[in-house]
């Protein structure tokens, strides 16, 4: 092929896969996942697995499908922020929280309140305020 008929195109302006219900895009990869999940959950509840059984567990391979999938957590990919996850959760629990031990002076609650007095220059001289 000719390179100047061809282009790179953008990398901001590549097309992904996706899917539209009612005026909504889906991307496709994950709508393809939830739609699979459904249909094994449904072919296990009619085979005879619990209904509760089954909503939570295809429920939470849902959740981490979508956050593994479409998930971009503190500016890094998905697989960067569930290595962060996965090593915050496997390390060892060396730092412990202990409570701080602080001596407060005793507070005295009967001091009363310093008089307010009017500022100078709304005194009245003859008066005693």
């Amino acid at each position: 092929m000719n390179d100047y008929l061809s282009a790179v195109v953008p990398r901001r302006l590549r097309v992904r896969a996706s899917v539209q219900i009612a005026g909504m895009r889906l991307p496709a990869r994950s709508f393809l996942m939830i739609v699979g999940m459904l249909a094994v959950g449904g072919i296990a509840i009619s085979l005879g697995a619990t209904i509760e059984r089954t909503i939570w567990v295809s429920g939470g391979l849902i959740s981490v499908g979508l956050a593994l999938l479409e998930g971009r957590m503190w500016g890094r990919s998905s697989r960067d922020a569930a290595g962060i996850v996965w090593r915050h959760l496997s390390r060892t629990k060396r730092l412990r929280a202990t409570q701080l031990q602080a001596i407060l002076p005793q507070e005295e609650s009967l001091m009363l309140a310093p008089s307010l007095q009017r500022p100078r220059w709304q005194r009245r001289e003859g008066s005693g305020e």
